[in-house]
């Protein structure tokens, strides 16, 4: 996850680590910058509590 406001990484160059996590899902969180589980804390929660099944399944 990366907020697309993030003005201290980036959302861009995150893009190339995703091949590294066969789990992942590369999610940009509109409205948010580098506090997502401050500025979207339900779309944050949501996004984590999905990755957490997912590799508890795997």
């Amino acid at each position: 996850m990366t907020g697309r406001q993030d003005g201290c990484v980036g959302y861009r160059d995150l893009w190339r680590l995703l091949e590294d996590y066969p789990r992942a899902t590369f999610a940009v969180l509109d409205m948010a910058g580098h506090n997502l589980q401050i500025e979207q804390p339900e779309l944050f929660h949501s996004l984590v509590e999905n990755w957490l099944v997912r590799t508890e399944e795997a």
